[in-house]
């Protein structure tokens, strides 16, 4: 089985040919160190959103961890540095953009899209309920605005995944979420364009594997 991860994915899909070779080399051949180091890279914006929604704080309690992290990223030093400013400069922005969200914090869940022998894995930052409504919520932190096919794909397999993993959401429920852009972008039924592009870039990805 070929796994990759959902931004991967995605990466690949909108890349040229040299490059989704370099792409597909890492996960064949996977680097433990940098992979985590991904994988972790907004971990504390990521947590501390989560216990904020979780514990029903109020928004001056993101101040403060903004701060907080800002005040760890100044004792460090090179990209550990680097990366706990980036962290503080989320949280700031989403308490500026997503405060008032108002959600109750479900169970993790890891969904999946899969063709033939490439499965996309595809973990949400948030799952909750929000009114009611059950919703899945990926979060783009990135200081540049992501290329608009990169958001259509992202959005697109995050609704296939969950539409195959049986959580029955509704488009409106599957959210890719730009903090920075204060931006909402929904999944959607992949139309019959978008699903045979899915398919072939998982078939494609299936062929290059074993020259890789």
């Amino acid at each position: 089985m070929i796994k990759l991860s959902l931004k991967g994915f995605a990466d690949f899909m909108s890349a040229g040919p040299a490059k989704q070779r370099t792409i597909l080399r890492q996960y064949k051949y996977p680097d433990e160190d940098e992979a985590r180091a991904k994988i972790v890279y907004y971990r504390e914006a990521r947590d501390r959103i989560a216990a904020y929604h979780k514990s029903r704080e109020e928004p001056a309690w993101l101040d403060t961890q903004a701060n907080s992290i800002a005040t760890l990223a100044a004792a460090n030093s090179g990209q550990t540095r680097v990366r706990l400013g980036h962290n503080a400069r989320a949280l700031a922005q989403y308490r500026q953009h997503f405060a008032q969200s108002v959600y109750e914090v479900l169970g993790e869940v890891t969904l999946r899209y899969t063709v033939d022998d490439v499965t996309i894995s595809v973990a949400p930052d948030l799952h909750v309920r929000e009114k009611g409504s059950e919703k899945i919520i990926k979060f783009e932190f990135g200081k540049n605005e992501p290329p608009a096919r990169l958001v259509k794909i992202l959005s697109q397999v995050m609704f296939q995944a969950a539409e195959g993993s049986g959580l029955g959401l509704p488009s409106s429920s599957v959210l890719y979420v730009d903090v920075p852009r204060n931006k909402i972008y929904k999944g959607a039924r992949a139309g019959a364009r978008m699903a045979r592009d899915l398919e072939a870039t998982c078939q494609m990805i299936s062929a290059l594997w074993q020259s890789i």
